[in-house]
């Protein structure tokens, strides 16, 4: 059995090669996964690179699941993100998956920070989409978002890894602080060179 680590925040995995990180909005999925897949040497996939095309448009659900499978149909690969409506294709394929469980004070503050900065220097995100202060105080709000879900989330994925510890070939980590991430990543080894 490779590991269920519901608290165990340094656990290192040799096997991991097909990694879903999950987390509410904010917690840092995006940042640790590229992190992670560039210490293992693998591609990494942010869902909402996929899911929004420019313009803040959704793609179609069916192109959007297309993609995520062809994503998740590569031998070793990172991917990133919370969308329900491609889980079927991402999730039998993977081998480890990885929860930022951070508390809501500590991700309501980085969103903020995030979201206010990303306002005013207005780099280009998610397909050149960029965020603004119209969306950030409208009822499509992000931080409108995390209010509506972060419980939700914490709940579903609190009730998948306590389920998880009976997948003997699936790896559960929850981390629940960027320190104890940071400190994860830092045991983590990359591919042998040779």
């Amino acid at each position: 059995m490779l590991g269920f680590f519901p608290d165990n925040e340094k656990a290192i995995l040799p096997a991991m090669k097909r990694i879903v990180i999950l987390g509410v909005t904010g917690s840092g999925k995006t940042t640790f996964g590229r992190k992670l897949a560039n210490r293992l040497g693998c591609p990494s996939t942010d869902l909402d690179e996929l899911n929004w095309l420019p313009g803040w448009v959704q793609r179609p659900t069916e192109e959007f699941y297309a993609l995520a499978g062809e994503a998740a149909a590569r031998p070793e690969w990172v991917i990133m993100g919370n969308y329900s409506k491609v889980r079927s294709a991402i999730w039998p394929k993977a081998d480890a998956f990885i929860w930022l469980d951070y508390p809501f004070p500590l991700v309501f503050w980085r969103l903020l920070r995030r979201s206010v900065m990303r306002a005013i220097d207005r780099d280009p995100i998610c397909n050149g989409n960029v965020e603004s202060w119209k969306q950030f105080f409208s009822k499509d709000s992000i931080m409108v978002w995390l209010f509506t879900s972060y419980r939700k989330r914490r709940r579903e994925y609190g009730a998948i890894f306590s389920a998880g510890g009976n997948s003997p070939n699936i790896s559960y980590i929850r981390l629940r602080s960027p320190k104890s991430a940071e400190d994860w990543l830092q045991n983590i080894k990359g591919p042998e060179k040779s």
